[in-house]
């Protein structure tokens, strides 16, 4: 009887223990999401940036610079205007590869996957009939 009673109390502890290391590897999973949500919502933002300046850029930059330029150099303002939108276009480039450097940072959870991966082990290694 006082043999089973313990046997009882390993088998709860098991469960308890197994119950907290699930709830632990569901946490640490959270924490990754979070995190990679936050990098997807920075890199949005840069994207939404690049977006502003290409418009803005179209408003003020194609008329300045398209007038400077044919002023200048004594050309049509046809070509002062195509300069300018070079310049406008590059800018926006420059934006869009900074957001996507910025996406590329966003990991799976390799964390979650290797600590499961090391739990699973772990359990499998005392499986009975095994040598440990």
């Amino acid at each position: 009887m006082e043999q089973d009673k313990g046997l009882t109390a390993i088998i709860n502890s098991i469960t308890e223990n197994l119950t907290t290391l699930v709830r632990g590897h569901i946490e640490l999973a959270k924490a990754e999401l979070i995190e990679a949500l936050k990098n997807i919502a920075k890199s949005s933002v840069l994207f939404i940036l690049a977006l502003a300046m290409v418009n803005l850029g179209i408003i003020f930059l194609f008329i300045a610079i398209g007038f400077w330029v044919s002023e200048t150099f004594e050309m049509a303002s046809s070509t002062g205007f195509f300069i300018s939108g070079g310049l406008l276009f590059v800018t926006a480039l420059i934006f869009v590869g900074i957001a996507v450097a910025k996406l590329k940072s966003v990991k799976n959870s390799r964390k979650t996957i290797d600590s499961l991966n090391a739990t699973t082990a772990s359990i499998l290694s005392f499986r009975p009939g095994k040598n440990n």
